[in-house]
């Protein structure tokens, strides 16, 4: 015997509900959003201990060969900030050796604030970017270290901009606001996303 109508219009209903508010399967996030601000040195010309790259989840380190950072900082010739993904550092040999990372930054139009929500594509991974102070990126981190057990995906997102450059002592001054939720794009300071 075939179900009622008003039995059909029922499921349907709830199968478009259930469409509509997202992914049911995800799971719900539970960290808050971080929010960071940094000092780092443009790491050619730094002195050898200075932080001259950031990890998303980890914080300020050097941009070394063992990697261990998701962007590294510099200033071109005419002062302007340079970030580096990094794969754009580590070369073919330390690709195959150790498991680097695909860190990808896209620049974003209008304030650091005003970006609420990170792009689901676009991300470049090979390029280095330069920006001027104040401009946002949006950072896209795939780290199966990080995220190889989610079931909500296997990337995380955050924003980045640089504030203000001191070219005398090559010093960049940054912020961020980290995701630590894999496959979340909520970019808010101190929320849990729902996104």
């Amino acid at each position: 015997m075939l179900p009622t109508r008003p039995t059909r219009v029922a499921f349907v209903a709830l199968v478009i509900l259930a469409v509509a508010c997202g992914d049911p399967t995800k799971p719900k996030a539970t960290f808050a959003n971080a929010a960071s601000t940094y000092t780092l040195y443009a790491f050619t010309g730094a002195p050898v201990n200075a932080a001259t790259a950031i990890s998303f989840l980890g914080g300020p380190s050097r941009a070394d060969a063992n990697f261990g950072f998701d962007v590294a900082f510099d200033l071109d010739a005419s002062g302007r900030p340079v970030i580096y993904p990094v794969r754009t550092i580590a070369n073919d040999l330390a690709l195959l050796t150790s498991p680097v990372k695909r860190v990808g930054l896209q620049p974003v139009a209008g304030t650091f604030d005003a970006l609420r929500v990170a792009p689901q594509t676009g991300y470049d991974t090979l390029a280095a970017q330069t920006v001027s102070v104040g401009s946002v990126l949006a950072v896209e981190v795939l780290d199966l270290n990080t995220c190889l057990y989610s079931l909500g995906g296997q990337t995380i997102y955050a924003k980045l901009t640089v504030d203000s450059i001191d070219a005398a002592s090559r010093r960049l001054y940054a912020r961020t606001v980290v995701d630590p939720n894999c496959g979340y794009r909520s970019v808010v300071p101190d929320s849990v996303p729902q996104i």
